[in-house]
């Protein structure tokens, strides 16, 4: 029984290996590629498409083994950061010697969100034994569930222009958190290929529980994911 468990743990650690690789690979292929002009109005689109068909759209992404919208979810990203790393600018450094000072805390501000993705995907991934999809694909598709904090992350530099506007940027980024915990859950359900949502609940719990606990785990080295 233990030596069943240690080759499960050894090919587990193989497969990972081979996933962050080939995620890495794609990532570097797909930022050589980037064309900020076309790129920007495919994510515009893709924005919109969310909008009238989220779920349909998230189906899409789950189901494309090419993953064409992977350059889009990495767009996101990058805009996530930017903005991010805007408002630590804003309201943590107002100086170059406060920046060099405070290098490594705005390092970590600056990488919690792409970071945050990433152990979601992980969790998603390694739990999802029966119908496995690439690391690539769940990154994308958790990328896409999070639209809606990235646009309430974009809306929130409105705070840099005129302090009461957070009567608005907050409930509304309140309304997104939400918003996005729900397509989650829908794009957790359909990598899994659960057609029942009693049955899925359970995992979906599982995975929120897992996430959280490795957030209390990271927020030890000051990164909040």
């Amino acid at each position: 029984m233990e030596e069943k468990k240690n080759v499960e743990q050894n090919l587990n650690t193989e497969e990972l290996k081979k996933e962050t690789v080939e995620t890495v690979n794609q990532v570097k292929e797909t930022i050589k590629n980037v064309d900020i002009k076309n790129d920007a109005k495919e994510a515009t689109g893709f924005v919109t498409s969310m909008f009238k068909d989220p779920f349909g759209t998230i189906k899409t992404i789950v189901d494309d083994s090419n993953n064409k919208h992977f350059k889009t979810a990495i767009i996101f990203v990058a805009i996530w950061t930017i903005v991010v790393f805007i408002k630590a600018l804003s309201l943590k450094f107002w100086s170059f010697d406060a920046l060099f000072r405070n290098m490594l805390s705005l390092i970590k501000t600056i990488i919690a969100p792409a970071l945050g993705i990433l152990v979601l995907s992980g969790i998603i991934y390694f739990m999802n034994k029966e119908n496995k999809k690439s690391l690539v694909t769940i990154i994308t598709a958790v990328t896409t569930a999070k639209i809606p904090v990235i646009v309430a992350s974009v809306v929130s530099l409105l705070t840099m222009f005129s302090v009461s506007a957070y009567k608005i940027t907050t409930p509304f980024a309140s309304l997104c958190s939400v918003v996005s915990v729900i397509l989650t859950y829908f794009t957790a359900k359909n990598i899994f290929k659960e057609e029942q949502n009693s049955k899925f609940f359970k995992k979906f719990v599982a995975i929120e529980a897992i996430y959280y606990v490795a957030y209390i785990l990271i927020s030890f080295l000051e990164i909040y994911i």
